[in-house]
């Protein structure tokens, strides 16, 4: 089965099918609610055009696998307990440290998902989509002896 390639902000995805929707896009890469997210398409190398959520695209058409997302308005987290406002659709767990104003070299992520955790330990440029009130915790890191 042929399969279709896209990015969103860089990063690949895929689908079987060659016609998708915005919605579908953003459902792909879980950005959800797809409602808080600005879908665009990149139409050349210095343009973007918006896509709506029920507009259909050809991802067998040329040029046309690059879109980029952004949400319409600041999203929270939290890390430790704490609120954050972000920008940003996806961030790795080191630029949430950072965000969060902890020391990415002293420290790694966990992710909080109801009864499972998430380790972002072996694994701190991993592209986490962000959704308002994901939740994480810092984790101090051990420091490492060689004898």
């Amino acid at each position: 089965m042929e399969k279709f390639v896209f990015r969103v902000n860089r990063k690949k995805f895929e689908t079987v099918n060659a016609i998708i929707t915005g919605k579908e896009v953003l459902k792909i890469v879980e950005l959800l609610p797809v409602e808080d997210y600005e879908l665009l398409i990149k139409v050349n190398e210095k343009g973007f055009e918006p896509v709506q959520l029920n507009e259909k695209i050809d991802l067998k058409g040329a040029g046309i696998e690059g879109f980029f997302a952004k949400p319409y308005k600041k999203l929270i987290i939290h890390v430790d307990d704490e609120p954050i406002a972000v920008n940003e659709c996806f961030m790795t767990p080191n630029e949430i440290l950072t965000t969060a104003e902890k020391n990415p070299n002293g420290f790694y992520l966990k992710q909080i998902s109801g009864h499972r955790e998430i380790s972002y330990k072996n694994d701190r440029e991993h592209k986490v989509s962000i959704k308002n009130g994901l939740r994480f915790s810092s984790c101090k890191l051990e420091p490492t002896t060689v004898s």
